[in-house]
């Protein structure tokens, strides 16, 4: 009788878990950031907030580093929770050993952000006809590896 209820459960939870996207955006708690981080944020949102009332360009112009700064630490925050939580999750499925796993996962996963960089650098040399031409075919043809492909399914793991 203890397992029926048990497995009542979890076909409960089960159903309840679905594959749907969150409802909005995804946020990460302002706790996790260091004081001299909330500073950063805060005197960029100063800037963001003179330059909606000015309308001056130049006001972002000035304070790009600070901008580039902030999309870092953000950047950096999200990569650190990636990498900490997906080797773990995938060392969990499978069973193999974490510190493996981990080792594996950091080569590819920072062999990927290296690769994405220089696509990225590559992008920007591209004409305006270049990128119009690139964006026709991917919507002619969908991108070569969609996110409900078979190869993203659980069986891959």
């Amino acid at each position: 009788m203890k397992n029926e209820r048990l497995f009542a459960r979890v076909e409960l939870l089960s159903r309840k878990l679905d594959d749907s996207p969150p409802e909005g955006l995804l946020v990460l708690d302002s706790d996790c950031y260091s004081e001299a981080e909330k500073t950063l944020f805060k005197k960029a949102e100063e800037i963001s907030e003179e330059y909606h009332r000015t309308g001056d360009i130049q006001v972002l112009v000035k304070n790009d580093d600070l901008t580039a700064k902030c999309v870092y630490v953000i950047f950096k925050r999200l990569t650190e929770l990636y990498s900490y939580t997906m080797p773990q999750l995938i060392s969990a499925y499978t069973l193999l050993d974490q510190e493996i796993v981990n080792y594996f996962f950091k080569l590819h996963f920072l062999s990927f952000e290296a690769d994405l960089i220089q696509c990225l650098n590559n992008l920007q040399s591209w004409k305006t006809t270049d990128c119009q031409e690139f964006l026709s075919d991917l919507k002619t043809y969908g991108p070569p590896l969609p996110p409900n492909s078979k190869r993203f399914q659980r069986t891959q793991f």
